[in-house]
């Protein structure tokens, strides 16, 4: 049985963490599916990480909230698949930013679903819509257009 993969950026993570962010509820059901299993959440092994500057440095939680948040969903879940970047996936991610004239950081996203095979990203980020219809990849926003407007001035 083939099970779809989906690539998960940083923010999607970070939203799930927190509770009081205002794209929570929009986010936590897409993620909870993942994690039960009815597809395969794809996380670059270092996001947990970034994840916890974001909760730290920019949204101004505390470093033992953001320290617990981050801890415990890794301790939590066997989901989701922390994958590494290969060389040529880094290559590609260059290769992309060039193509289509976009920022390498969100190129990444796009390299990382072809290395891991996922047919999706899952993002709260507008500008992947554009990008993943170029490269031939699902995009999911789970928030709409109303609440993400409302992101800039969370914390």
């Amino acid at each position: 049985m083939n099970i779809e993969k989906k690539v998960w950026d940083v923010n999607i993570l970070a939203i799930f963490l927190v509770e009081d962010h205002p794209g929570n509820k929009y986010v936590s059901p897409i993620v909870e599916d993942g994690l039960k299993g009815s597809y395969i959440p794809i996380l670059l092994d270092f996001l947990p990480i970034r994840v916890y500057w974001i909760l730290e440095r920019k949204w101004k939680i505390s470093k033992e909230d953001a320290f617990l948040a981050v801890t415990k969903f890794l301790k939590s879940y066997d989901i989701p698949c922390l994958v590494s970047l290969k060389k040529d996936t880094i290559l590609r991610a260059f290769k992309l930013a060039k193509e289509l004239n976009h920022d390498v950081y969100d190129c990444i996203y796009l390299a990382l679903a072809e290395q891991e095979k996922a047919s999706t990203i899952i993002t709260t980020d507008t500008d992947f819509e554009k990008l993943c219809e170029t490269v031939g990849l699902n995009y999911e926003n789970p928030v709409p257009m109303n609440v993400l407007k409302s992101f800039k001035s969370y914390k």
